[in-house]
């Protein structure tokens, strides 16, 4: 009852992919050091649905860790996967020693347990102060962890974790705020060599500028910044979508719709819906033909293909911008106008001929596939779809796969307001419910306040709880 906290997703490398130098008279054998180790082998039983025996896995195991190249697409040399979930660590005593503390300090103290991914956790007390902290441990070791390293050598072994209390941390700042959206921590100077795939940092600017034009950050302030759809390469996007040179009126009608859009990503937006698909488009005419088949597939899946788009175009004359296939389609504004042919084609395809009644929300779907929705089950068993405004780069989170166009796959799991004033005015909401049991009036139901932006209330007082419908208890046998 005297402190508030939240976990987001670090991105920090916690991974290495060691390039291991087998013996050639004998496999099971791995250089290291100019003399050759035995590794060590588990043997991995995996019962597998429709078959009558298991399937048999012997994994090598070398000083750097398992051999994952049969699992890694079009590799063959042995690679073996350095990682720190694969270290002993106490997460259960993090949970517990977390739910307990009552301090800043307390805080910091449970945070040495943790063990799992790196998190970056936001705090605050009743006391008034606010405080970040990154969690987790983190490899001593020598580059950047970008690329594979040879791993014969012992030069790019690690030499253990960094230290936890000297993880990047922040407490109560001079500006008065803390924001983090999956972003590098960089109000912290400890944050200087900690590596990471960090976010590109457009939600967490926007928040941080949303915040320091209130006069006041209270409960609604709260709620409309969580539930912003605001998505700030929209900007950029719409620039160029209307540079380009449209040459039939169905392309003029989807320009009109970009330019007398508000630029908000909501899911009744037909502006919206243009943007997204020329998006899709314009990376596709960027990038394929230059990387080809394979290499852009791998390129989409790494999830930085939007943001290197969104520095490219602020160069309209970069060579990245042209058709291989036709020598007339030349700098950005040339390959814009293919892009918003290629979108507008696929929008009469996808939702009818009338740009008036295209709708994000129509192409921007969520569903929460539950493991057994298999065929007609899917019907009683998924929650969804569900329209959703949004994307990637909004507040409210909305990502999908440029890949696989246009499912979300990301959202919050959970969004939360603690008012430490009086905790029980605090609020919250998960996508789904809190019973995981299809039929259990708490499964799914709430769902449509999650998708439509509101909360329940969230109390922490026993009398102000309101009636019990019931109780729930587990009992060891």
């Amino acid at each position: 009852d005297r402190i508030a906290w939240s976990l987001t997703y670090a991105y920090t490398d916690t991974q290495d992919l060691f390039v291991e130098r087998q013996d050639p008279t004998d496999p099971r054998r791995y250089e290291y050091r100019g003399q050759f180790e035995t590794a060590t082998f588990v043997r991995e039983t995996i019962d597998v649905k429709g078959r009558a025996d298991p399937v048999i896995v012997d994994v090598a195991i070398t000083r750097h860790g398992p051999i994952v190249t049969p699992v890694v697409k079009g590799q063959t040399a042995p690679l073996a996967l350095r990682w720190t979930a694969f270290d002993p660590g106490r997460l259960i005593d993090f949970v517990f020693a977390l739910a307990r503390a009552r301090s800043w300090q307390d805080f910091r103290a449970a945070a040495v347990d943790f063990s799992g991914a790196a998190v970056s956790a936001c705090y605050a007390d009743v006391d008034g102060h606010i405080g970040y902290q990154l969690i987790g441990q983190l490899p001593a070791r020598k580059g950047d962890g970008q690329m594979p390293v040879p791993g014969w050598t012992g030069e790019y072994d690690w030499t253990g974790v960094l230290p936890a209390d000297a993880n990047p941390t922040l407490l109560d700042p001079s500006t008065g705020m803390i924001v983090n959206a999956n972003d590098r921590p960089t109000q912290d100077p400890h944050s200087t060599g900690y590596v990471g795939e960090w976010d590109p940092g457009f939600r967490a600017t926007y928040i941080a500028q949303r915040l320091a034009g209130m006069p006041k950050a209270d409960l609604p302030a709260m709620r409309a910044i969580q539930t912003d759809y605001t998505s700030t390469p929209v900007g950029r996007w719409r620039e160029v979508i209307l540079a380009a040179s449209p040459k039939t009126d169905l392309q003029r009608r989807a320009q009109a719709l970009v330019r007398d859009w508000d630029g908000t990503l909501s899911a009744q937006s037909g502006g919206a819906a243009v943007t997204e698909a020329w998006l899709i488009r314009m990376l596709a005419r960027t990038f394929h033909d230059k990387l080809g088949d394979a290499l852009y597939a791998d390129y989409l899946g790494h999830g930085r293909a939007v943001f290197a788009l969104y520095e490219l175009l602020a160069h309209p004359d970069d060579p990245w911008f042209s058709d291989a296939g036709d020598p007339s389609v030349r700098g950005r504004d040339g390959v814009s106008t293919v892009a918003l042919e290629d979108a507008t084609r696929e929008l009469v395809a996808r939702l009818g001929t009338d740009p008036a009644k295209w709708r994000w929300g129509d192409l921007h779907t969520i569903t929460f596939e539950h493991p057994l929705a298999i065929g007609p089950l899917a019907l009683l068993l998924n929650i969804g779809p569900m329209p959703r405004s949004g994307d990637g780069f909004s507040v409210n989170n909305g990502s999908y796969d440029p890949a696989k166009p246009y499912k979300q796959t990301t959202n919050a799991s959970e969004r939360m307001i603690a008012d430490l004033a009086d905790l029980d005015n605090s609020l919250s909401v998960t996508p789904e419910g809190e019973s995981g049991q299809p039929g259990s009036r708490y499964w799914g139901d709430q769902a449509p306040l999650w998708n439509s932006g509101d909360y329940k209330p969230m109390r922490f007082s026993r009398d102000r709880l309101g009636r019990i419908d019931g109780m729930l208890v587990f009992r060891p046998r």
